[in-house]
């Protein structure tokens, strides 16, 4: 699959992931999963451009290079205060 392709599945899939659990406290969790995500995109462009070590994804693909070249969904790593209701 072309990377762009890849891109957008993955910000889908976060976007709806942060629509479903964003509420109440769960700014730790959120902060959990931006760096889980942060470091599958990383493994997934070292395996296509066959990077074998890990020090040097994050050398060639920093944090602000997923963001602004790849297109990475931002995670907010903060949640603000909302109840959880079935009708919202």
């Amino acid at each position: 699959m072309p990377l762009p392709v890849v891109m957008k599945r993955v910000n889908e899939v976060l976007m709806g992931w942060l629509e479903y659990f964003h509420y109440r406290n769960c700014s730790k969790r959120l902060q959990q999963l931006k760096g889980h995500v942060e470091q599958r995109v990383r493994t997934h462009l070292c395996k296509r451009h066959k990077i074998r070590s890990r020090w040097q994804g994050y050398i060639l693909y920093p944090n602000r290079l997923l963001y602004s070249k790849y297109g990475l969904f931002k995670v907010p790593t903060t949640a603000g205060w909302r109840r959880a209701h079935a009708l919202r």
